[in-house]
């Protein structure tokens, strides 16, 4: 569901729509979808019911759709701070993407959301992700969190 490939530092986007483009097409190219565009237009339909910016820095938008083949998750580290509208008010460094096969999505997209949601209410493991300098300290955290 991840590995260290799913890993993306140091990018560059400068908006959330430009975020989603690099998530779908990142999705796509590492062979769990099949249609960035449909993959797009789903975490952009999710954010219209919801902002997915949490607190202190991070966002996990994420999306349920058929063109999804299996469970992911992404982390991306953005060197542009982008606003978001999230729970309070800071711009986002740190977007970590759920993308869920339609067929999964009220059980394997339930179980990761919650898993992700409680890392992030540990403030050693946010930090951890914030000052992580490589992909192997990132994966470490996050496969900590959500294999427990």
């Amino acid at each position: 569901m991840i590995s260290q490939n799913h890993i993306f530092l140091n990018q560059q986007c400068k908006s959330q729509h430009e975020m989603f483009d690099f998530l779908a097409n990142a999705i796509v190219s590492l062979g769990y979808g099949k249609n960035a565009r449909q993959i797009k237009k789903a975490l952009i339909q999710r954010e219209k019911e919801s902002t997915t910016g949490m607190m202190d820095g991070f966002a996990i938008p994420h999306a349920k759709s058929a063109a999804i083949s299996s469970p992911a998750v992404i982390v991306v580290k953005n060197n542009i701070p982008l606003e978001w509208q999230s729970m309070d008010g800071e711009k986002i460094h740190v977007v970590i993407g759920l993308f869920i096969p339609e067929d999964e999505a009220g059980t394997t997209h339930l179980q990761m959301l919650s898993k992700i949601s409680r890392m992030l209410m540990n403030e050693e493991k946010k930090q951890l992700i914030k000052e992580a300098h490589n992909e192997e300290e990132i994966l470490s955290v996050i496969q900590e969190s959500i294999t427990n």
